[in-house]
């Protein structure tokens, strides 16, 4: 199993900020113009009173930029004494999260599909599929989002996409690093759920991420997120840990 404090690294990797810089065993993470927790938010990068020490430093960043401070807790499990200094400073829970991985042999079996689906794979982003993500994530700064951040996800990374007519109706984003694979924006337009392209997706990513020596994969989830973890579940997915964030009122 990939190790956790790997999988936090490689993920914030995917999921480039505009600004990281990594200062006291934290990673401190800005991304003008998009106002999400991943893109502007502090990882612990290791344990122990160092790290406690540094929490004025992280506060300070995000003051500096007029950005509410948000500190992503991960994995949970390594960080008990973090969360509940934060916690006592008044510092709110959200975003319950599962981090699954599975062997990729694994998700390539379990998710081989009953009828072929037609899909596309790009290594690099189009406008069609960043377009596409815009449409299916459904948030108001969904473009910001795609611009800012998943135009500059580095490579290897593989852009997949069903299309229905002359429309994306499924994707996903895979991201190779050294012997694993992230999978990010999985979605589906709700005309097209249960039909088999999201798994087709997980297939033909796995399939890519083998080929370029990933032999576990890794992807988050959210806790209360029922439908996408059956699915993940499925196909092999189990959970490595957790994470949550907390954000300073």
């Amino acid at each position: 199993m990939i190790d956790t404090w790997l999988i936090e690294r490689y993920a914030a990797q995917a999921w480039p900020a505009a600004e990281a810089l990594q200062e006291q065993g934290w990673l401190l993470r800005h991304t003008p113009g998009v106002p999400r927790r991943r893109s502007n938010s502090a990882l612990p990068l290791m344990r122990g009173e160092a790290l406690l020490a540094a929490l004025p430093r992280v506060e300070d960043f995000y003051a500096a930029r007029r950005m509410p401070v948000a500190v992503q807790v991960s994995p949970a499990e390594e960080h008990t004494t973090l969360d509940a200094l934060l916690a006592e400073r008044g510092y709110r829970r959200d975003a319950a999260t599962l981090v699954c991985v599975a062997p990729t042999s694994t998700v390539i079996t379990a998710s081989r599909p009953a009828v072929p689906l037609a899909l596309t794979v790009a290594e690099h982003p189009t406008r069609q599929w960043l377009d596409a993500y815009v449409a299916l994530d459904g948030h108001e700064n969904s473009q910001q989002v795609a611009d800012q951040v998943l135009a500059r996800t580095p490579g290897p990374a593989a852009y997949l996409s069903v299309e229905h007519g002359d429309r994306v109706v499924s994707m996903g984003l895979v991201v190779a690093a050294p012997g694993c694979a992230g999978i990010f924006c999985m979605a589906t337009h709700p005309a097209h759920r249960r039909q088999g392209s999201a798994t087709a997706i997980l297939h033909i990513g796995a399939r890519w991420a083998q080929a370029r020596g990933a032999g576990e994969l890794y992807l988050q989830v959210m806790d209360d997120n029922h439908a996408a973890r059956r699915l993940y579940e499925r196909v092999g997915f189990r959970v490595s840990h957790t994470y949550h964030y907390r954000l300073k009122p």
